[in-house]
């Protein structure tokens, strides 16, 4: 799924370059920034209870305070659960269930939260049998890691795009009124005189086994789905499934009822795409190349 990049050696130092812009950074500042703090559970409890007034479930955890995590274990604060293997034995990433602080007793150091999952008690079920005392909560510190993995992500998209060909063109995040409308897509691909606009997603982190094909609401848009017209292609970060940035998942943006490859309708919106359709590479719809994808009528 990597397009046939070749692998690349990580360079020895680039930090100067990397620290050029933001005079006096250390790479300390670097490193608390861009990696999220890893705390080790203390207790976990998998007894699953309904949490009150809600039709959602939890089991429960606690942590213990130190000097590094002080400053962030706050009530309500928001985690993630990672494997150990990540953590200490260079494992890749992947996110086992949600954690978050509901209590922080200064006295004894520990602070008690909740895990979750979405909201269906059978996927807080299945969480569970993963979650192990031996594995870590992430905490985003400075809330930079989503835009850092939306960065990166679409890195190995132009890069994995331009070594199989294609021209690319990353269209402005925004655009003053005078100069015209927005685009209301990510990048522009070109090849042998074929252009097609592309609009980079991710699957849904709640369950990764859907795509999240959302925009945000406004003229034009009374849903929070995308518009078929808007791009032409899907690209579909499965990052959070897989934990290898380099991995994607490419769709045609049709309605199914006009191509047997295409997307299902929003049910109120059919001019709209589903937000959450189910992501397999493989099953018809989704691909894992941009050349399988792009030939496609």
């Amino acid at each position: 799924m990597n397009g046939g990049l070749p692998v690349v050696p990580a360079p020895t130092d680039r930090f100067t370059e990397l620290a050029r812009r933001y005079s006096g950074a250390m790479p300390e500042a670097f490193i608390a920034v861009l990696c999220p703090l890893l705390i080790p559970i203390e207790s976990l409890n998998k007894e699953i209870i309904r949490i009150p007034g809600q039709s959602h479930y939890r089991a429960s955890f606690s942590v213990r305070i130190t000097d590094e995590s002080r400053g962030v274990l706050q009530r309500g604060r928001t985690g993630k659960f990672v494997p150990a293997n990540y953590a200490g034995a260079g494992g890749l990433w992947r996110e086992i269930a949600k954690g978050r602080i509901i209590d922080v007793d200064g006295a004894t150091s520990i602070a008690g939260g909740e895990v979750y999952a979405g909201g269906r008690k059978r996927d807080l079920e299945h969480a569970l049998t993963e979650l192990q005392p031996t594995d870590f909560l992430e905490i985003d510190q400075f809330g930079a890691s989503a835009k850092v993995l939306s960065g990166l992500t679409e890195y190995y998209l132009v890069e994995i795009a331009k070594a199989s060909g294609y021209s690319v063109r990353r269209m402005p995040e925004d655009t003053a009124r005078h100069l015209g409308t927005y685009y209301n897509y990510d990048f522009e691909f070109e090849r042998a005189g074929e252009r097609r606009k592309i609009e980079v997603k991710s699957i849904w982190g709640t369950d990764t086994r859907f795509a999240r094909l959302i925009h945000s609401r406004g003229p034009g848009y009374p849903t929070s789905s995308c518009k078929f017209e808007t791009q032409d292609i899907f690209a579909v970060s499965l990052f959070l499934r897989t934990g290898n940035i380099r991995d994607f998942a490419f769709a045609r943006s049709v309605p199914r009822d006009i191509r047997p490859y295409g997307l299902p309708r929003a049910q109120r919106f059919p001019d709209h795409v589903n937000q959450n359709p189910r992501c397999e590479v493989g099953d018809g719809t989704w691909f894992a190349t941009i050349d399988e994808v792009w030939s496609l009528e």
